[in-house]
């Protein structure tokens, strides 16, 4: 968790957020029981309902838990002392304790910097931890992220502790491999969105072709649609399969437009050059 915070630039142009939490990971995993988790909302304003009354194109997923069981909740507390809530998933990673986020869910301007307590708990299905939860050590954001939260550069990536079992997260549910080039075809975005309909409990999913995105705020990112998955869903992964039919990862949920008028689609930050070097910077550690 990040508790007093140093932030360092390093030569890879990698911010990292050491851990120098003055809590230990026992009270963290502590700290979260299920009715703070249960008031935890997400990382950023949140969204309005949509009046919508057609069923949400996020549905529960179906395809059973074993097969995304390294996709799970972050957990955390804001600098203000509110609990929040994102979605994240294992990447592999030498050190087998990688998890890749949304770069709001670690770190916000408008709330004071970096977020502290955070607890990933993969395969979450609402009071059921199955594999545990796992403290964070360390975080690593882009520059573009920290000094303008340029949405491009919106993903994160954590290196985890491991668990009271002394286990690497990896090691426990698995990983996807991370890809930082653009992979075509359809993707699968996956969250635990928490606005209504839904309620942050239960993994939700999106699939179907990609497009790019020409709006100026995420431009360079991709969307999909037709996709309404609400706050809580950032930082889950966008997974694509490669042509040798590997499935990886390919990014993380961002953003999804909420005025007036606008389309019913999540856009994606795609992984890229400084993606990769937060994956390698972390994932040494």
């Amino acid at each position: 968790m990040i508790g007093i915070l140093s932030v360092v630039a390093t030569a890879l142009a990698v911010t990292l957020a050491p851990t120098q939490q003055s809590q230990n990971a026992d009270a963290i995993r502590a700290y979260w029981t299920p009715e703070r988790m249960h008031e935890a909302i997400a990382a950023s304003d949140p969204a309005p309902a949509s009046a919508d009354p057609a069923p949400p194109d996020g549905v529960p997923w179906v395809l059973g838990r074993g097969s995304v069981r390294q996709v799970g909740r972050l957990f955390m507390v804001l600098p203000t002392g509110q609990k929040a809530t994102c979605t994240a998933a294992v990447v592999d990673s030498p050190n087998r304790d990688t998890i890749a986020t949304a770069g709001h869910c670690v770190h916000l301007h408008a709330y004071g910097g970096f977020m502290k307590s955070l607890l990933f708990v993969p395969g979450c299905d609402r009071d059921d931890w199955p594999h545990g939860g796992f403290t964070a050590r360390s975080v690593g954001i882009a520059p573009a992220w920290a000094d303008k939260e340029d949405h491009k550069a919106d993903f994160a990536f954590v290196a985890l502790d491991t668990d009271v079992k002394n286990r690497h997260v990896q090691d426990v549910v698995g990983a996807r491999k991370a890809v930082f080039a653009p992979v075509a075809g359809e993707k699968t975005a996956l969250g635990y969105p928490y606005v209504k309909p839904y309620d942050g409990e239960i993994l939700q999913y999106c699939s179907g072709p990609t497009t790019p995105i020409h709006d100026s705020r995420l431009a360079g990112g991709e969307q999909l649609k037709p996709c309404r998955m609400t706050n809580g869903a950032s930082g889950g992964p966008w997974y694509a399969r490669t042509p040798k039919g590997e499935d990886v990862q390919v990014g993380v949920t961002s953003a999804r437009q909420t005025s007036a008028g606008a389309g019913d689609e999540a856009w994606g930050a795609m992984f890229d050059g400084a993606a990769r070097r937060l994956h390698d910077e972390q994932g040494r550690l």
